[in-house]
This record gives structure tokens, sequence and C-alpha cells, in this order.
């Protein structure tokens, strides 16, 4: 328990110290951008890349198919049930696809790979990546056809994820057998300890320059907030208890099940035409609910998931 406390109190001061900067001296749009890019196409690549071929087991091979196609599952239950709130919540049809969207996509990758990588060690930010393949395959599919208004024009970007071709080039390396030597580990692992804090450092950031906009309704974003942080956790963690799979694995899908709206759920709302200010809520929002929640299912694996 203590370590866990650790564990979060350096995520969130971290998070923090990105979120109060970006609102008291805010980084320029572009700054934000670039320090983005330099994150998902050379940092986290490269650790992943180092992470992959080195810690790399048959467990980790079995289960890649398993974390894929569950992060699959998981983003479209996360749309039927966005589907089933619109009523009850109240969402209006010029919000309904954005709704649905911010449900289905999480922040799985800066949030939830730096949160998996800390709490489970290499093993477990290898898992959170191919969970967040495959959701990431939903929300560039589904998500972009529904945002589209049931048209999907580009499949690219899906194939472009420098952070799968780290995870496969580590795999491919390590199913050679081929050694890490030692000069090379070295700069590799002071790489992992740089990127994982300005990872969250700049989603911090990210999120403290979303500004929620007042005409954007309470009941909505509170059914939004629920469905992703209460209801779905809730399902996935049951469902693994029902099967009684409690490997790591199983510990990193309830964790990324657990994570608030994407940061880029605005900016593709926005570029496809659907309310973009309702999703920067749904981010904002969300994310803040997400420091209570996460903690207490992190406490809930300690107590029920472990292996």
């Amino acid at each position: 328990m203590p370590e866990l406390l650790s564990t979060f109190s350096t995520v969130f001061f971290v998070f923090g110290l990105g979120f109060a900067v970006q609102r008291i001296r805010p980084l320029g749009e572009q700054t934000l951008t670039q320090l983005s890019a330099l994150l998902v196409k050379v940092l986290l690549p490269s650790y992943l890349f180092f992470t992959t071929a080195t810690g790399t087991t048959l467990e980790t091979l079995s289960a890649s198919p398993v974390l894929i196609g569950v992060g699959v599952g998981i983003s479209l239950l996360n749309y039927l049930l966005a589907t089933i709130a619109l009523k009850p919540f109240g969402v209006a049809e010029a919000q309904r696809s954005a709704f649905r969207f911010s449900a289905m996509l999480a922040n799985t990758g800066f949030l939830g790979l730096t949160v998996c990588g800390t709490l489970f060690g290499p093993p477990g930010l290898v898992y959170a990546v191919l969970y967040d393949f495959g959701s990431t395959l939903v929300a560039l599919t589904l998500g972009v056809w529904e945002l589209n208004g049931g048209r999907l024009d580009d499949w690219r970007p899906l194939f472009a994820n420098p952070l799968i071709w780290g995870v496969l080039a580590g795999l491919f390396w390590a199913v050679m057998g081929w050694p890490f030597p030692g000069w090379l580990a070295a700069p590799f692992e002071e790489l992992g300890n740089t990127t994982l804090p300005l990872a969250l450092l700049v989603c911090g950031a990210q999120v403290g320059s979303i500004r929620s906009q007042e005409s954007t309704g309470l009941r909505q974003i509170t059914g939004l907030t629920l469905t992703r942080l209460v209801v779905v956790p809730l399902i996935v963690g049951l469902s693994l208890v029902a099967i009684g799979w409690r490997v790591t694995a199983a510990q990193v899908i309830i964790v990324q099940a657990a994570m608030p709206a994407g940061i880029v759920t605005s900016i593709m709302a926005k570029t496809h035409g659907a309310d973009a200010e309702f999703a920067a809520s749904a981010t904002l929002w969300s994310t803040l609910a997400s420091m209570v929640t996460l903690p207490l299912v992190a406490f809930l694996l300690v107590s029920q998931f472990s292996p």
C-alpha cells in the first residue's frame, strides 16, 4: 500500500505540475505540438524498443493477440454503453457523435503508458502499448466513421503509429535472441528515466491548455465520466475475476479501461465537424475525476487482482 501511494503521488505531482504551468504561464500550441511529436515519434518508440527487446518473455508473446483483441472489445463496449446513455443523460443530437467518440477514445497513450509502466514495470508498459493499439484500431475506424457521419476516408494513420513499430522492432530483436550490449543499454535506460516523466508533464500541460465551455452540460459530462471511469472498469474487472485471470496483463487491461477521455478527442472532433467544445470539456473533467478513480482502481487491483 505505501508503494502504491508513493507511485500515484509521483504520477499526479508531475502531471499536476504540467497542468499548473500551462494554466499559469502557458506554453504555445506549437511548443506543445513539438514536444508531443518528440515523445510519440522518438522518445517513447525508442524506450519501447529497448524495453521489449530486453524484457520480452513467452508470456508477453502469448498475451499479445489477447491484449490487442481486448483493446478492441473494450472500446466497442464503451461505444455501446455511450449509445445506451444518450437518452438517460439528455445528450443533444449535435453532441452525440462527440459523446460516443469521447467515451470510445481513452487516454491509453501518454497517461495510460506512464501509469502502467510505473505500476507494473517494463512488461506492463509493453502490454499497455498492445492494448492501446487495439483501442486505436477502433478509434481510427469506427470512431472516425462516427465523427464523419458514416464515412471512413483514410486507414493509413493506423499503420503509421511509431509506438507499435517500436514494440514490433523490440519483439523481433528478442525473438532473434540477439544480446543487448551494455554500452548501448545504459543510454537507453537513461532515456527511459527521462521519457515517462516528460510524457506526464506534457500530458498535464495538454490537459491544462483545455478551456471548458460554460455552455457544456454538466449532466452530459457526468454521464460520460461515469461511463468511462466507473461503469466500464467495473464490468471489465468483474469479468476478469469471473474467468480467474489475475496475471499482470489482466491488471493492465483494468487500468487502461479506467483511463479518462483522450487528449486528441477535441482535435479530431473539430477536424471532422463534430462538437469539439463538448469533447474538450469531456477530456478536462474526466481527467480531473480520474485523479480520484485511478488510485481506487489500483487499490482494488492490489487487494483483489494480484496473481
